[in-house]
């Protein structure tokens, strides 16, 4: 078994005011436990809107839908809001069983920061 760190697992860039986290491969337990402290600390204090980018996650399990839940939560008490990019169909299909899906905004693309509202 290889070892998983944050550093391949997580990307954060801007695009425009929008702060991007570009997360990748499987977001299993062993995964979530290892991003929850990095995300915390990758948010900046007011972030406004924050696009998680689910495009190269391969898998994902109730522990990686935790950690989006949590993370929206932060986000929310900072005043800013989350968005789902480009979720492949084994998440959107976690996010419709859990049933989460109605509780997160899904994009297929970036957008300007005024169209995502």
């Amino acid at each position: 078994m290889t070892e998983r760190t944050a550093d391949a697992a997580l990307l954060t860039y801007a695009v425009g005011d929008q702060f991007v986290l570009a997360l990748k491969g499987e977001l299993d337990l062993a995964l979530a436990l290892t991003l929850q402290p990095v995300l915390g600390e990758a948010l900046p204090p007011r972030p406004g809107t924050v696009v998680v980018n689910l495009g190269q996650v391969t898998f994902m399990d109730c522990s990686g839908l935790a950690l989006l839940c949590r993370l929206r939560e932060r986000v929310v008490d900072r005043g800013g809001r989350l968005v789902l990019l480009g979720p492949r169909p084994v998440v959107r299909r976690l996010l419709r069983l859990a049933p989460l899906d109605e509780r997160f905004v899904v994009i297929e693309r970036l957008l300007p920061a005024r169209t995502l509202n």
